[in-house]
């Protein structure tokens, strides 16, 4: 099960995002996503994949990939969500795995 962080690549704490909304931020547009939870944090399924992405430490989110196809198209995933991360909060986004 690959594990990601991402964190900004100046070393900054995220900007505050809205709890309750974090799919319209996170969730990847080039997928064909089903939300399951967007409250505390925001855990979707695309394909066979269940994402969950949240508020891990200070500076850093999390995201956990189940059930992935492959490792690389969990890589692609938690890539397009560190992408929309940066793009909505004007910082730049340095994504880390964790573990495959």
């Amino acid at each position: 099960m690959p594990e990601y962080t991402i964190s900004t690549q100046s070393g900054r704490d995220w900007p505050d995002m809205p709890a309750g909304d974090l799919s319209s931020y996170l969730l990847p547009k080039s997928l064909q996503c089903k939300i399951v939870d967007d409250s505390e944090g925001l855990v979707f399924r695309a394909g066979k994949a269940t994402v969950s992405v949240y508020w891990e430490l200070a500076g850093t989110w999390y995201i956990d990939i189940e059930g992935s196809e492959s490792s690389g198209s969990a890589d692609l995933i938690a890539a397009e969500i560190a992408q929309q991360l940066g793009v909505a909060t004007g910082e730049q986004a340095v994504q880390y795995k964790v573990t495959d």
